[in-house]
């Protein structure tokens, strides 16, 4: 599915897909590593949830 929507959004001129993910969800940086994207920032300690701090992962795939 997320190929199908990186070749549509390709088609439509857009240049990169972008995510931003809790550093909690290990999971989902995976399947997007996985899926060509890289890390490209993070946000150190934004958040907080159930007693925990958690950074936010900033995460592009260029489509060009």
């Amino acid at each position: 599915m997320l190929d199908l929507f990186a070749r549509e959004a390709g088609q439509r001129g857009i240049d990169s897909l972008i995510a931003n993910i809790s550093s909690r969800n290990q999971e989902s940086i995976r399947f997007r590593l996985k899926n060509g994207f890289q890390e490209c920032g993070r946000f150190l300690r934004v958040g907080r949830k159930f007693g925990e701090d958690f950074d936010v992962v900033w995460m592009q795939k260029h489509l060009a």
